[in-house]
């Protein structure tokens, strides 16, 4: 990377070490006290906590040790590491972007993926990145699975990389898998990527070793007894779980999805549903692709604010905790329905977007396809989990992020002047986002976590 090319990345660094450095801390009013607590008990030892955690909470064991290993020095390490992890994802998505040409200089390009992560909508972002405990469940399962399957991405690319980077794909796929979320990414692209690879005629000896151990990490987490055990107690407030049918869980899963992407993460779905548009008006020049490309962001404007009006009009909630009451009771009201059946069709409509997008340029569509579809699994996937609503926004940090990065890939393909206005316009949100979470920071015993 040239110099001038890498000085967004450095001065996203240096913005990055200042907020972790001076405005994050341990919340010991949540999960922070609760196991610096136990592990200031006297007779605490490491391995028989990881042991006891595997057999009656998480078979996360991978994540827990490296937190409980933090919590042990001074707080200052873990700002470090944390501060790493959140500038790679930005240096990831740069090198991602080298394989697409566009009207952006690639130095545009890097500005745009540096303010990619502060585009997270606040809740999951603090919860999910800036918060102690939440770091070890989000933030750093998303980096191992970045780095597990870096190699494999770039040479299918052919983006040139430090081969040295292979070196550490094992212990990352180890991590990544440690997460039920980041663990079916990290196995579902490896997949993918083998496959399309071989197909290539790219596959690698050295790309083998992450997907061996990737499976091995995510079998030991998917069998742990606790695990199961976590589940039971988690599904305590929602015990009408266990009555429901397959297709009931996936409904509940993209109304999960729906309530959240479609209504609050709406800078992040917006985003993406303004690039997917100027990306097919610049690919087509047929007037019936045009009109279709205008219903589709009238209609997503009439679902993301109409939609959403109505519904908190009539149902005195957002669609969100109203879709939560409706599985928890289930109780199907007539307003829920009719917002399931638009959000649906609205979903339906990026997909018929994006593959008008595959037919006029196979890689720009592809890529963004599968980045959207695993931004859209991520969500959904957590309908078959009886504690799908007990841990609040942070679990659709992944849904934003994966969002994100097919939002950089496809601003490639947009109108140079569009270009710019959706450029300047995630310089100027990014900006707004990071001095709110300082002031958020600072003076908010317990900031928004969502």
């Amino acid at each position: 990377m040239k110099k001038k090319e890498s000085f967004p990345l450095m001065i996203f660094t240096a913005i990055t070490f200042t907020f972790f450095l001076f405005f994050t801390h341990l919340i010991i009013k949540t999960d922070d006290g609760h196991f610096l607590g136990i592990m200031s008990e006297e007779g605490f030892r490491l391995t028989e906590w990881l042991r006891e955690r595997y057999l009656t909470v998480s078979g996360r064991t991978a994540s827990e040790f490296l937190m409980m290993s933090f919590l042990k020095i001074n707080p200052v390490f873990w700002k470090i590491f944390a501060s790493l992890s959140f500038v790679f994802i930005a240096w990831f998505l740069q090198k991602i972007c080298t394989a697409f040409s566009g009207t952006l200089t690639q130095n545009q390009k890097n500005i745009f993926c540096c303010c990619v992560p502060f585009l997270v909508f606040i809740g999951a972002l603090n919860s999910g990145a800036f918060w102690f405990a939440g770091s070890f469940t989000f933030l750093f399962p998303f980096t191992a699975f970045l780095l597990t399957v870096a190699p494999l991405t770039f040479d299918f690319f052919e983006i040139k990389y430090n081969k040295s980077l292979n070196v550490v794909t094992v212990p990352t796929s180890l991590l990544a898998c440690s997460q039920e979320q980041t663990a079916a990414l990290t196995i579902a692209f490896l997949s993918v990527l083998f496959i399309a690879a071989s197909f290539k005629k790219k596959l690698r000896f050295y790309h083998v070793p992450p997907m061996f151990f990737g499976f091995a990490s995510a079998v030991w987490l998917f069998t742990s007894p606790g695990m199961r055990g976590r589940i039971v107690m988690e599904g305590s407030s929602f015990p009408r779980f266990e009555e429901m049918g397959f297709f009931e869980k996936i409904l509940c899963g993209f109304s999960n999805y729906f309530g959240y992407s479609f209504f609050m993460s709406i800078i992040v779905t917006g985003l993406f549903a303004v690039l997917i548009y100027f990306t097919v008006t610049r690919l087509y020049e047929s007037k019936k692709a045009k009109v279709f490309a205008k219903f589709f962001i009238s209609f997503f404007v009439l679902v993301a604010a109409g939609v959403n009006g109505f519904y908190i009009a009539f149902n005195k909630t957002i669609p969100d905790k109203g879709f939560e009451r409706l599985f928890k009771n289930g109780g199907y009201d007539l307003v829920s329905i009719i917002t399931l059946i638009l959000c649906f069709a609205l979903l339906a409509l990026f997909a018929v977007m994006l593959l008008l997008v595959i037919k006029k340029d196979k890689k720009l569509g592809f890529t963004a396809s599968l980045l959207f579809a695993a931004s859209v699994a991520s969500a959904v996937v957590l309908g078959f989990s009886s504690s799908i609503y007990a841990s609040g926004q942070r679990v659709f940090f992944f849904t934003d992020l994966l969002m994100l990065f097919a939002c950089a890939v496809l601003i490639s393909a947009v109108k140079e002047n569009k270009a710019r206005i959706i450029y300047n316009t995630a310089i100027i949100l990014a900006l707004i986002m990071f001095i709110l979470n300082c002031f958020n920071f600072a003076l908010l015993e317990i900031p928004i976590m969502g």
